[in-house]
């Protein structure tokens, strides 16, 4: 059976009801207004029908600029406020077991309202399975904050996987230099160059992600609330930890 390309987990501290389905159901039935004592959080694992996901930016008052955005597919992420809601774009980075010479990446943008999250991702990807089980088993605080408290847990677990991607590109070049010391092999020393560039293309994502986070940081939004904000420095200790 095809897994549906569309999760809704709608929750509070005492109830979490899941909902998969497709994109045309979801740009006819996501409501947060109706339920606004609780949490929503709808994550796309594709961003290929259009038609529908801009019917549902629509119903939920999103500017068109925004959408436009998110398709447009920048690497550049910059945090937009509107009245009502705000907007950004990130690149991901996942580690993966089989060779690669280029890395796993992945656009993911985000629509964060008064009681709501969403997260397009461009493809099938589980980026997220440290958010699941925290709502799924109730631990931690996540069933008892807001949006930008899931928006903090979802960038937070980002962040890990670029750490992993950065473990895994250096065990693979130790593994290779130890091949170098017992005879030089010019493969060997290909490969050693590809993650190199791999490990210099995850730092043009990462610096980014640290501009991000200092902004949402700082901003001042309704949507933010202040006793929060502390996590998003801790995310910003994290971002300098993977570029050094």
């Amino acid at each position: 059976m095809q897994q549906k390309p569309v999760q809704h987990y709608q929750y509070d501290s005492e109830i979490l009801t899941i909902t998969r389905e497709n994109e045309a159901y979801f740009a006819e039935h996501f409501r947060p207004e109706l339920l606004p004592e609780k949490m929503h959080w709808l994550n796309y694992h594709s961003m290929a029908d259009r038609e529908q996901i801009t019917h549902l930016c629509d119903r939920l008052g999103i500017d068109k600029l925004t959408v436009e955005d998110m398709f447009k597919g920048t690497k550049r992420p910059r945090l937009e406020e509107y009245p009502g809601y705000i907007f950004f774009s990130i690149v991901s980075a996942l580690p993966e077991s089989k060779e690669n010479f280029t890395l796993k990446e992945d656009r993911i943008s985000f629509i964060m309202g008064e009681n709501y999250l969403i997260s397009f991702q461009e493809r099938s990807s589980d980026h997220f399975p440290d958010v699941r089980e925290r709502l799924e088993m109730r631990k931690g605080k996540l069933r008892f904050k807001g949006p930008d408290y899931l928006l903090f847990r979802m960038l937070e677990a980002i962040i890990d996987n670029y750490m992993e991607v950065v473990d895994e590109i250096s065990d693979k070049i130790e593994d290779m230099e130890k091949l170098i010391v017992r005879y030089v092999k010019s493969d060997t020393l290909r490969q050693i160059e590809w993650q190199k560039r791999k490990l210099m293309e995850l730092r043009k994502i990462v610096q980014p992600m640290r501009e991000l986070v200092t902004q949402l940081e700082r901003v001042e939004n309704q949507l933010f609330i202040p006793e929060n904000n502390h996590y998003y420095d801790d995310l910003k200790d994290s971002c300098l930890s993977v570029i050094d």
